[in-house]
């Protein structure tokens, strides 16, 4: 009996070891029903990333919601994710001064030229 257990064993982990890798498999992602062509899962990182548009219409409800100063969460929100690297940059220097010294006019005024150039106009405090 321990002989044709041990031999049974032996050939399933031969044939495991003698087929080739198994394929991926796809999840459709929930936005599309299975089945569909062209389903394929969503990446968070796309999903995350901020056009320049859209990083100053988060930036303009920001500043509305906290009587025209800009918060840091939101302005890292920003700089995380906005695909425009100068507005990124000016975003991290606005959370680096507001860190460091409370206010970050200069940086703030940057910000506003960035929305201005996107059609966006921040509000002044």
């Amino acid at each position: 009996m321990r002989m044709l257990l041990a031999a049974a064993v032996a050939t399933a982990l031969a044939a495991g070891c003698t087929a080739g890798p198994a394929a991926p498999t796809r999840q459709p992602s929930p936005a599309q029903p299975p089945g569909t062509p062209g389903a394929q899962p969503s990446t968070s990182s796309a999903a995350a990333r901020l056009t320049k548009v859209q990083a100053c219409r988060l930036l303009v409800d920001d500043v509305t919601r906290y009587d025209g100063r800009a918060r840091v969460p939101g302005l890292r929100q920003i700089a995380d994710h906005v695909t425009d690297p100068r507005m990124a940059g000016d975003t991290r220097t606005a959370v680096r001064d507001i860190d460091h010294t409370g206010g970050a006019a200069v940086a703030f005024a940057l910000l506003r030229d960035d929305c201005a150039h996107a059609g966006v106009r921040i509000p002044a405090p």
